[in-house]
């Protein structure tokens, strides 16, 4: 019998070993970042994103998450179909020292200095051994060389390819799971293409249009981080990102425009 618990004790052990049993939370934050003159000593104002954020010629987007050692954190902005302004996505393994991950990524922008459509930002944290993380990290690889060589066909087909991986893993939850709440605002996922001509036909009404028209304009957010200091601060403003072996967290930031009325 000794052999048997034995070899079922270090059974037992290699199991609990496994970098694929790691679960826990990651965190993510997405902010304006107002780069006027009156911030240069702070790199730039780092400002909570809300709907009612105004732009400008010196504002972008910057998204911020970090995940616990063995986890990998995976980033994306969609603007339906197509990666938003051909920004490459962002993939980082996760150690026990590792900074924040930003999207974009050092060298890219997002600007925020004008109207546009609704973009959807993905952030993602994975297990590290997750097969699934495996051909998403190949997808992201290809999307990412196409974009470098502006073949924008191949871009499209990866792009769709990780849009519809995604949406396999959000399939398992529910909408309240994974797409923020900014306050009251409504964030609901949007019309499908296919039924847009139709609604508007029918009925000119969009609730999200709508909802940022009944929206009070907002003064600058009351809370500034400094760029130079966010990694020491951003997690002040983050929300929680779960997730098991097999089980990735997704969270999805709806980032829209105020409406120029």
């Amino acid at each position: 019998m000794k052999p048997y618990f034995l070899l079922l004790g270090l059974t037992c052990s290699a199991f609990i070993a496994s970098p694929r049993l790691h679960a826990g939370e990651a965190h993510a934050s997405v902010y304006v970042v107002d780069r006027s003159t009156e911030f240069s000593e702070m790199g730039g104002a780092c400002l909570p994103y809300s709907p009612q954020e105004k732009t400008a010629a010196a504002r972008e987007i910057l998204g911020i998450a970090k995940g616990p050692a063995g986890s990998t954190i995976f980033m994306i902005a969609f603007d339906r179909e197509s990666p938003h302004l051909g920004l490459a996505p962002v993939i980082a393994v996760q150690g026990e020292d590792a900074r924040p991950v930003r999207f974009p990524a050092d060298g890219a922008t997002w600007p925020f200095e004008k109207f546009s459509r609704p973009v959807d930002l993905y952030v993602a944290v994975f297990d590290s051994a997750d097969p699934d993380l495996a051909k998403l990290t190949e997808y992201a690889e290809w999307l990412t060389d196409a974009l470098k060589e502006k073949d924008e066909v191949n871009a499209l087909l990866h792009a769709e390819a990780i849009q519809k991986r995604l949406s396999n893993v959000l399939r398992q939850r529910r909408v309240e799971d994974y797409r923020v709440k900014f306050g009251e605002e409504l964030t609901a996922a949007r019309v499908a293409p296919s039924s847009k001509a139709a609604v508007t036909r029918g009925n000119p009404s969009d609730p999200l249009l709508d909802a940022a028209k009944r929206a009070p304009k907002s003064s600058v957010a009351a809370v500034r981080r400094g760029l130079k200091t966010l990694d020491s601060e951003w997690r002040q403003d983050a929300r929680v990102l779960s997730f098991t072996p097999g089980a990735p967290g997704v969270l999805v930031f709806p980032i829209t425009t105020p409406l120029a009325l």
